[in-house]
């Protein structure tokens, strides 16, 4: 025989010895997280040589179901990240000390009250205390929510130390692996450290696994293909501040001296999950949240300017105006630019509360993008101007350009701003800038008048009918079109008072004529404005003597021949109300995409509402997809008890016939010691 029976019989010792050893293992890390059941797999000895080998210690698992098990972390990960930022995001639009629909509706009921009783300087304290308060409610707004975007920041960083260590890990353990491979030795429990790591790593961002060697080392990549982890060497992930935004940080991979953005290639898990909340929740609720104090104080300020105060003068801005937004041009960008450059505004009406990158295709070309929705502007489809001092109305949807005389500047008029860029030297082809014009409306707001008798509540015209008319036509609203700053009635007076006289009718037709009466004694017939027909709740517009459009009237009902109505300045009348409730209509007014201040606000709180809805139904829905990919890992390599207990047994009545070998051995050995005596 090739072998002995002490020689079979020691082998069986061994091998059921090391069965043991690893059933007790298993048995003993029944509650191991992580951690896959091992077996042992026997094998006879190729022949002559008899008896059994321990071939291998397999370590039972599914590779498949382990990379299930990772995406479906990644995708908890993001989606928990995401649900407890917007429920925090959600929570602070609702609440009683920041919601901005709540802060209005007090507003304008104190606005009411000045309505009420204009003259009473109580009501108008109270009305600036509430504009005050308004006012604070937007930039505590806007500063929670540049806290949630630092503290984002500041999560970034310590999520992205926690890959560094986790990759310098898996690099220090395929290396340990590979070793003890080489050698011949178990290392299973390195490869469920490895596989746990994995699964931690997966937690912050969606990664893969390369092999070329059956699993003894892995590349770990990126869910892009980026490799994080090469057999022993581990890039690493840095935080830097953002480009072309130093706010918006981004996640850089450095390899020895070069640095790659990777921000949009980490796929989910919780550092993916936070850019996209950053990028898509939280920065265009603020630029929502910026837009919409713009177009409340630029509305709020064009009414207010039409009206008088106390003291009989044209009102100012009753908040400070919003004149800039922000941009930036990226640190790549090959050509300087100038203080001179800004980002203005035509038009808040249509601001779309989207950033924009502006991006130079060529000498005086250039191609914008509007990030929301991804819509292209070309420049060579722009309306050309014919110099940048042209008004900025009636801008068509693909914006105008306008040219300058130097080839380092150029002007263009899209969606309600006015980007003006000028540069050091000619613009270079490539060269990006981040356009943000919303983004700090609601930062930059302020109250500009602090005391009472300066509210412009009154309206600067009066109309008065005479006494003798024998009509019933009575006014129903006085409208100023002009109270800018060079409005004719900017210094306190109508520059040309007139005279409405109605004429007979003719064929059931009412006409009237106008006629200027700054010499009383001596009216004139204005050109042009000579038996105009009367319609009843029709405006009637009015021009100042430069002919630009000054303010409009509507009278309703029918005139008798003869019945007249003056229009002039509106002095010492204070107990005016019409340009309050000028005003207080304002909250109704649909101005901004065709909803009113609230409704946009309400718009922006479903929108926000039905995201965290959707985000947290997503969180639920994958934490019961992971629960049950980990149930389907855990049934391949969980240790059952039961079975372990039965090959237990099975192993140790092995050892214990195995120790019967090797004892009739020992007496068959003795016997034959025995005769030869």
């Amino acid at each position: 025989m090739s072998s002995s029976l002490l020689s079979i019989g020691t082998q069986a010792l061994n091998a059921n010895s090391s069965a043991l050893a690893y059933t007790g293992q298993n048995i003993s890390n029944v509650n191991t997280e992580g951690y896959s059941r091992q077996r042992v797999d026997f094998a006879t000895q190729e022949p002559p040589i008899l008896g059994v080998t321990i071939q291998d210690v397999q370590r039972i698992t599914d590779q498949f179901l382990e990379e299930q098990v990772r995406r479906d972390q990644s995708a908890l990960s993001s989606t928990e990240q995401q649900s407890r930022k917007i429920e925090l995001l959600d929570k602070l639009m609702i609440s009683e000390t920041t919601n901005l629909s709540a802060a209005m509706d007090s507003y304008f009921a104190a606005m009411q009250r000045t309505v009420d009783d204009p003259l009473f300087i109580a009501n108008r304290q109270l009305f600036l205390a509430e504009a005050n308060s308004l006012v604070s409610k937007f930039q505590n707004f806007d500063s929670r929510l540049e806290d949630q975007l630092a503290t984002l920041s500041g999560e970034s960083r310590s999520i992205v130390s926690s890959i560094n260590a986790i990759t310098s890990s898996l690099a220090n353990l395929n290396v340990k692996i590979g070793s003890l491979a080489s050698s011949g030795q178990n290392y299973n429990t390195l490869l469920d450290e490895r596989t746990q790591l994995m699964k931690d790593l997966a937690r912050y961002v969606s990664v893969g696994v390369v092999s070329s060697d059956g699993g003894i080392t892995q590349t770990v990549v990126l869910a892009s293909g980026e490799p994080l982890v090469s057999s022993g060497t581990a890039a690493k992930l840095t935080v830097a501040d953002g480009n072309p935004n130093p706010s918006q940080i981004q996640v850089q991979l450095v390899r020895g001296t070069k640095a790659t953005d990777v921000t949009s290639l980490l796929g989910e898990g919780e550092l993916g999950g936070l850019f996209s909340y950053r990028d898509e929740i939280l920065q265009p609720t603020r630029n929502e949240i910026g837009r919409l104090a713009m177009v409340f104080t630029e509305t709020m300020n064009e009414q207010h300017r039409k009206g008088v105060d106390l003291d009989g003068l044209m009102g100012q801005d009753l908040f400070s105006a919003v004149m800039e937004g922000q941009f930036y041009a990226k640190r790549t960008n090959q050509t300087l630019t100038r203080p001179e450059s800004e980002l203005s505004y035509y038009d808040v009406s249509q601001l779309t509360a989207s950033d924009y990158e502006l991006e130079i295709t060529g000498l005086n070309t250039f191609r914008i993008k509007r990030l929301s929705d991804g819509a292209i502007f070309d420049s060579n489809k722009m309306d050309l101007r014919d110099s940048e001092s042209t008004v900025r109305s009636g801008v068509p949807e693909q914006g105008a350009v306008y040219p300058q005389a130097s080839s380092n500047t150029f002007t263009v008029s899209l969606d309600g701003f006015t980007f003006k860029l000028v540069s050091a030297d000619t613009p270079q082809k490539g060269d990006l800038f981040l356009l943000q014009p919303t983004v700090t409306g609601a930062r930059n707001i302020a109250l500009e008048v602090t005391n009472p008798a300066s509210l412009a509540l009154a309206s600067p015209l009066r109309v008065t009918p005479a006494q003798a008319n024998d009509g019933n036509v009575e006014l129903e609203l006085i409208e100023i079109l002009d109270g800018g700053g060079s409005s004719s009635l900017r210094p306190g007076q109508l520059d040309r008072p007139i005279e409405i006289v109605f004429n007979a009718p003719i064929d059931g037709e009412y006409t009237f004529s106008v006629f200027d009466i700054r010499d009383p004694a001596n009216p004139e017939l204005i050109a042009e404005m000579e038996n105009l027909t009367y319609t009843s709740g029709e405006p009637i517009t009015f021009t100042d003597l430069d002919g630009n459009d000054l303010y409009q009237i509507t009278l309703r009902n029918l005139p008798k021949a003869g019945d007249r109505f003056l229009v002039e300045f509106n002095v010492d009348g204070v107990s005016d109300n019409s340009n309050a409730l000028s005003m207080a209509n304002l909250q109704s007014a649909e101005a901004i995409d065709g909803f009113n201040y609230q409704n946009a606000y309400g718009q922006l709180l479903a929108k926000v509402g039905t995201q965290a809805n959707v985000i947290k139904v997503s969180f639920m829905a994958n934490q019961s997809i992971l629960s049950s990919s980990e149930d389907a890992l855990e049934s391949v390599r969980g240790v059952n008890l039961d079975e372990e207990a039965a090959r237990l047994i099975q192993y140790q009545q092995a050892y214990t016939a195995s120790t019967r070998l090797i004892t009739a051995y020992q007496d068959i050995f003795d016997s034959l010691i025995s005769a030869v005596r």
